[in-house]
């Protein structure tokens, strides 16, 4: 009797859970196939785009490399329309340095904040964002001016008080590295409306 049970049609379980086994195991390789698919992708795209070398700290050592920003003596407001009371923004004179101090032409873009911190409230009078284009356009070599000329226009804030704080930050885009400096700046506020 034990061996005549034995024999016996597979139960429900058994079939169940076969079908199961079955359909996980041609999951499995289509999976497979698409992971094969991929990897052919992949591979035929980095065939065409060559990869970009990577260099250690000790070689970026040996080479000149921003260590820091500064600002140039130039640097303050600038009256952009003469027929109005007032100035209408600020001419940042911004410098990469080396290690020695000694100013850079590196490539990379600055964010600008510009804070008039006599409004505790609101502080913030505008924001700036020169990317690679606009600041490789910005660069003056001139005479013995070697910096970026930033031109920032008053946005939908007016400065009140004459004394501004501006806060410079460029990101290196050799090394990846974001320097920044700050000063106050002096400006003749512009007038402003009586409501």
């Amino acid at each position: 009797m034990l061996g005549a049970a034995g024999c016996g049609a597979p139960s429900r379980a058994n079939i169940d859970l076969r079908k199961r086994v079955q359909s996980l195991q041609t999951q499995v390789g289509q999976l497979q196939q698409q992971h094969q698919a991929d990897q052919q992708v992949i591979a035929g795209l980095r065939s065409r785009v060559p990869g970009v070398p990577s260099l250690s700290n000790e070689q970026l050592n040996r080479l000149f490399t921003t260590r820091g920003i500064q600002f140039a003596r130039l640097t303050g407001a600038v009256d952009l329309d003469p027929k109005k009371p007032g100035d209408e923004g600020l001419a940042l004179y911004v410098v990469p340095i080396d290690d020695s101090g000694q100013a850079l032409k590196a490539a990379g873009t600055f964010d600008v904040d510009l804070f008039d911190l006599a409004e505790p409230k609101n502080p913030l009078v505008g924001h700036w964002h020169f990317d690679l284009q606009h600041a490789k356009a910005a660069w003056n070599g001139y005479l013995l001016d070697y910096s970026y000329v930033l031109t920032l226009r008053w946005q939908k804030v007016i400065p009140k008080h004459a004394d501004l704080t501006v806060k410079v930050t460029f990101f290196d885009e050799l090394t990846q590295t974001p320097f920044t400096a700050q000063r106050v700046v002096h400006i003749n506020p512009p007038p402003q409306n009586s409501k």
